[in-house]
């Protein structure tokens, strides 16, 4: 028994606040929704414009490396090539848990849940460092 619970009042069921749990589902929907919708387009831009490609002629030629960067990405979207837009749908795809790791830490943050909310935020820093770092190093 806890001190709240001897005291006759029952300890939360969860430390954030249900609007916390709803906005951050949202953004895993939301993310989710936006890639899927991203990558299925620019598949089908993608066999429109390459009528013969194969999937072991993609992934062999990997036509999405030139918009691996921020300027070519750019570059990409502005000329509406379909494999920018393939890549901006693995970016979103790969954004979305990072958003939500994010979003939980700021508020344990909020709610003065220091524990979980380090922990969280390590988990976020190591996040980014595979994706920032050792990403672009293994490539």
């Amino acid at each position: 028994m806890t001190a709240s619970t001897v005291a006759g009042r029952r300890p939360p069921a969860h430390p954030l606040p249900d609007e916390a749990y709803r906005r951050t589902s949202w953004v895993l929907r939301g993310g989710l929704l936006i890639a899927v919708s991203l990558l299925v387009a620019a598949l089908a831009a993608y066999l429109l414009e390459h009528p013969g490609a194969t999937s072991a002629g993609a992934i062999s030629l990997n036509p999405i490396a030139p918009y691996l960067t921020l300027g070519g990405l750019a570059h990409g979207l502005a000329v509406g090539a379909p494999e920018a837009y393939l890549a901006l749908g693995v970016f979103v795809l790969i954004a979305t848990p990072i958003v939500r790791v994010a979003a939980g830490a700021y508020y344990f943050h909020r709610v003065h849940e220091r524990t979980i909310g380090w922990v969280t935020v390590a988990v976020l820093v190591l996040l980014l460092f595979g994706v920032l770092l050792l990403g672009p190093w293994i490539h």
